[in-house]
């Protein structure tokens, strides 16, 4: 938990430097998919969200604290931040949305799901890659509980897809267990959602995944109308993440 004086001012530099084009996630019933935020055409789940479901027993709850559009600045952020010879003024913008988002709303899940968040964890990069994630390296010394630690599979055939085996832990959780797992973007789910089968082997009760941004495409559907809908609005930290308004 950030010291409050920290906080405010940690606050005042993200919406300062980076407010003016990070967005909030939206979560609005049949506009946005009920998991990840993504734009849909009236529909409760976006195409790839809903077809993960067959594997059952996914996250409990999912949050996202901005969207980073392909092409647009929120999403040279995001590839920046974590490129061979890192863009240090994106690694700080991540920095300061991934501290933020632990220390105002990292307990929010508590409250959901009325279990409180005893674990956390991070998605590691798949195939597996030597040395420690960045994002890792941001979110180690702040968030609460003790680390599941995951690893990747060296080899994978299919990434994006669905599947337990991509990841493992050598830990043991305990039966009522509730995982904080963190990723820093969100594509079509695949990483995260196989991330949160592997925790479930290791015994996880509850996983709630805080991903820093939905990666999204203006080309794709209607998305730039809806990009273009939320584009006035500059980012809050305060919004909630996990449900778009206050906090639970």
């Amino acid at each position: 938990m950030l010291e409050p004086a920290f906080g405010a001012r940690l606050r005042a530099a993200l919406v300062s430097t980076a407010g003016g084009y990070l967005r909030n996630s939206v979560r609005q019933d049949r506009v946005t998919c009920a998991i990840c935020t993504t734009p849909v055409d009236g529909f409760r789940y976006c195409y790839p969200c809903n077809s993960h479901r067959v594997h059952g027993r996914l996250a409990d709850t999912v949050a996202f604290l901005t969207y980073a559009v392909a092409g647009d600045q929120s999403g040279y952020v995001m590839r920046g931040y974590k490129a061979q010879v890192p863009v240090q003024e994106h690694y700080r913008v991540v920095a300061m949305l991934a501290l933020l988002g632990l220390s105002m709303h990292g307990t929010c899940p508590d409250a959901l799901l009325d279990t409180p968040v005893t674990h956390w964890a991070t998605v590691p990069s798949l195939p597996a890659k030597p040395g420690e994630h960045p994002f890792h390296r941001i979110v180690s010394n702040a968030a609460s509980g003790l680390e599941v630690p995951l690893t990747a599979a060296a080899k994978v055939v299919d990434p994006r897809a669905v599947n337990p085996d991509h990841f493992s832990t050598g830990a043991r959780l305990p039966a009522n267990s509730h995982v904080l797992l963190m990723d820093d973007t969100w594509t079509q789910g695949g990483h995260a959602q196989s991330a949160v089968l592997a925790l479930r082997k290791a015994g996880a009760m509850r996983v709630s995944v805080l991903v820093v941004a939905r990666w999204i495409k203006q080309g794709f559907g209607d998305n730039v109308q809806f990009l273009r809908d939320i584009s006035g609005l500059d980012f809050d930290p305060e919004i909630c993440p996990w449900t778009g308004e206050g906090c639970p």
